[in-house]
């Protein structure tokens, strides 16, 4: 019975501590990638506050929290003709 009791209790300790997420260099994940999108403006055709380009031509909000495009917020549209006030 001591036995039994000292085997379940090993097994339990083993699977708490399976459960528990590993740190960045413990289970190699790397830090978020990059979202192959970059700020855009062009104060000539009366876009002059930053929004996100991507990779796709796609157009979204500027990320204000994270200060960039990594990654973007909601999508503007799928062309430049999209952003609002856009006047070229």
């Amino acid at each position: 019975m001591k036995a039994t009791s000292t085997i379940l209790s090993i097994l339990t300790t083993a699977a708490i501590g399976a459960a528990v997420p590993f740190g960045v260099a413990e289970n190699g994940l790397e830090d978020r990638q990059n979202s192959g999108c970059y700020p855009f403006e062009d104060p000539d055709c009366c876009v002059n506050y930053a929004v996100c380009q991507c990779a796709n031509g796609w157009f979204y909000q500027y990320n204000q929290a994270e200060n960039g495009c990594n990654p973007p917020w909601g999508i503007l549209g799928t062309s430049v003709h999209a952003i609002p006030g856009f006047c070229c």
